[in-house]
């Protein structure tokens, strides 16, 4: 694995670097923040608005930002522009909470977080088709599946991290704390976007119409028509790969980033043990069976075609859903001990990281390598696009149903979405065209 030609690359480890530092604060302040949702307002519903305004920001501004990223030559300015850009606003949002807090003014407070949201969201729509873009540029082809691996072990690092501090600080400092914890994370991963160097991406702009609101909109239109016509007649296979990622996104997402938290914080009653550190445990697990897949994957990935992945991953999802509510269920009903709950959700948890790395890296893999580099941002985008139209929906659905009736239809919900991506993975045609 380290002897690929990209682990020597000097670009490819500095965006290494960046993701890493970055991703650690939004680790930390990304678990912290669902808790601090759960504990100002004890309703699941505060979550599903948090995370709805973050998809409809995407769903507006990502069109947009795909539109000019792909136009930019230097694209490694986009990086730490708005990495920058993200700090400034995380300080903002301390500022604002510290004030509000102090005032007992609890309102003030969600407005402040979401306020600040709407602007990171924005700069974040920017900063990812500009990585996307970015990776074929300084990683050979036949090293894509091996990359993503590599990229997989640098989420699971920032998971592991982000859950290990998070619940510690969060607990001991507040929310705060880790906003400016984020904030400092952001500034040094721009520092290390600053030095890459790619050739071909030049200080300038490509020379475009001026970029009046009509312009804009007739750019966005015509990237998101051509993207779409590219998936419907030149790039079938990867049509299908979008459709598992919106499947994935849509309907399995709202239960592990709303449900999830919302069980162990309201739903369910541990003794002798913080249902904050108990989260962290069960996600902390599932982040080192993402590293040890990972590793696997990247040494192996050479020899399975990318369809066969896919498939393998599809089928233990599933079956990994169906446990998952076994276990829930059997906890909820008194059949099992709270102990043995505990043990069985963190073991579930394990093997669905291991599998998690199984399909995610040939899926990025897929996009990265059977896509024109041109219209990478643009595919992006129109991924982004339909997320970004379904996910409140769904999310909000998610809440709405956790605070009124039962946290049992999102979980089945997202058991139903596995078994889809299973069969889509076994029976689609298209799929069995990437190698």
């Amino acid at each position: 694995m380290f002897n690929k030609k990209f682990m020597r690359d000097k670009n490819y480890l500095l965006l290494f670097f960046g993701n890493l530092v970055s991703g650690v604060g939004s680790r930390v302040y990304g678990f912290g923040i669902s808790l601090f949702l759960l504990d100002l307002t004890g309703q699941a519903s505060s979550t599903a608005i948090y995370v709805a305004v973050w998809s409809v920001i995407m769903f507006v501004v990502g069109p947009i930002a795909a539109t000019f990223t792909d136009r930019w030559n230097n694209k490694p300015r986009v990086l730490y522009v708005t990495d920058y850009g993200r700090a400034l606003f995380y300080l903002l949002s301390a500022t604002g909470v510290t004030i509000f807090l102090s005032l007992g003014n609890t309102t003030m407070v969600l407005v402040t977080i979401y306020t600040a949201l709407i602007f990171i969201a924005s700069q974040t729509a920017f900063f990812h088709p500009t990585v996307s873009a970015i990776i074929p540029r300084i990683v050979d082809k036949d090293e894509l599946v091996s990359a993503s691996s590599i990229m997989q072990i640098t989420g699971s690092i920032q998971n592991i991290a982000g859950l290990l501090f998070g619940a510690v600080l969060y607990l001991n400092f507040g929310i705060v704390a880790l906003m400016v914890i984020n904030a400092v994370s952001f500034v040094l991963s721009a520092i290390s976007e600053m030095f890459i160097k790619i050739d071909g991406m030049h200080d300038k702009v490509e020379q475009t119409e001026t970029p009046s609101l009509r312009n804009i909109s007739k750019r966005v239109y015509a990237d998101l028509k051509g993207a779409l016509e590219y998936l419907l007649h030149s790039g079938k296979p990867v049509l299908m790969v979008t459709v598992i990622i919106l499947i994935s996104a849509t309907l399995v997402s709202p239960w592990f980033t709303i449900g999830v938290p919302y069980m162990f914080k309201e739903y369910f009653t541990f003794q002798n043990v913080q249902a904050d550190y108990l989260l962290a445990s069960t996600q902390f697990v599932e982040s080192v069976g993402v590293i040890l897949m990972s590793l696997v994957v990247a040494q192996i990935a050479s020899r399975f075609k990318i369809y066969q992945l896919f498939r393998l991953g599809g089928s233990l999802f599933f079956a990994i859903g169906v446990l998952y509510f076994m276990v829930i269920r059997a906890f909820d009903t008194d059949v099992i001990t709270s102990n043995a709950f505990i043990f069985a959700y963190i073991a579930i948890n394990f093997f669905a990281g291991m599998v998690n790395a199984t399909i995610n890296a040939p899926l990025n893999a897929s996009l990265q390598k059977y896509i024109e580099p041109s219209k990478i941002g643009k595919i992006s985008m129109l991924i982004n696009s339909f997320g970004g139209v379904l996910f409140p929906l769904t999310a909000l659905a998610a809440g709405y149903m956790i605070d009124h009736y039962s946290m049992y239809f999102p979980m089945l919900v997202m058991v139903g979405a596995m078994l889809l991506m299973t069969i889509i993975s076994f029976q689609s045609k298209e799929l069995q065209k990437l190698a």
